[in-house]
């Protein structure tokens, strides 16, 4: 099992379209998915036709009672969203989870130690996170193994890049997570567009995906009917685009997932290393 964080810091990214378009992409090559939305806004869970509100237990309750005895766990929450495609939605509550969990030690690894306890197998689990590196953010990075990335063609999305990438550093040296950059809203037409990748391909060479997201009108149109684009539209470039993103992520080599958790849950020299990095960088 694969588990990716989708993130960047910066809104207007193109991170939850590629979230969901993704995930629902890997499902249609036979992949058994898993997305999970750790966006308080819940734009992952509308963009698949969920309504927030209607929830009566969503990841909040999850996360919050990890260590009880009669505590709600992933499996209580999962919703079908398609074939081979399945969506832990969130709402607005999750917005209070830092605050409520602030001096509560292991605050980090909930979702890790969540996503550990499940018993349904999936190939691949993506994580959809806020646009900030808060401790929703943190608590995907930790139950990662990859970040993706999205990064649209402007000099201030390079900007918050380099910001991000210096705090996802930490986990790259510490616990060995893979960073694959992916740049979206790319327009053709532009030359801005293309310098930029060829920028951003000089930084970060084979960690840069050799697909890019072209900005599709298809693409804003499916999110607004709450469906993936593999439903919604097979003929556009964005359908064709999320495609070829999913293959290139298949051929991404896989971790050992156990491993990771060992090293995380285990002793907490390595972890609180991290935290004080984390704390300085921020």
């Amino acid at each position: 099992m694969k588990t990716i964080a989708i993130v960047n810091q910066k809104g207007g990214c193109g991170k939850t379209t590629t979230a969901i378009n993704l995930s629902a992409s890997l499902a249609s090559l036979g992949k058994r998915v898993l997305l999970i939305d750790m966006d308080p806004q819940s734009h992952a869970s509308l963009g698949l036709n969920i309504k927030p509100n209607e929830l009566e237990i969503c990841l909040y309750d999850v996360l919050l009672s990890i260590d009880e005895v009669d505590r709600p766990i992933l499996e209580d929450i999962i919703t079908h969203a398609g074939e081979n495609l399945d969506l832990i939605p969130s709402n607005i509550v999750l917005s209070a989870f830092e605050q409520k969990l602030a001096n509560t030690p292991g605050r980090e690894t909930r979702l890790l130690q969540a996503i550990q306890k499940m018993k349904r197998e999936y190939d691949y689990i993506l994580i959809d996170c806020p646009p900030s590196v808060g401790l929703l953010s943190f608590n995907a990075l930790m139950a990662a193994q990859d970040a993706i990335i999205p990064v649209e063609p402007s000099f201030f999305s390079l900007h918050g890049l380099g910001k991000l990438t210096e705090t996802i550093q930490l986990f790259t040296e510490k616990l060995s997570h893979n960073i694959h950059i992916l740049l979206t809203m790319f327009d053709r037409r532009t030359r801005l567009s293309s310098e930029i990748f060829e920028e951003v391909k000089k930084h970060f060479r084979e960690n840069t995906f050799q697909t890019v997201i072209h900005f599709n009108i298809r693409l804003k149109e499916a999110a607004s009917f709450g469906s993936p684009i593999t439903e919604f539209d097979k003929h556009c470039i964005g359908y064709k685009d999320f495609l070829s993103l999913a293959e290139e992520v298949v051929q991404i080599p896989e971790k050992d997932m156990q491993e990771q958790a060992t090293q995380i849950l285990g002793p907490r020299p390595v972890l609180n290393g991290i935290l004080f990095s984390y704390k300085a960088a921020d």
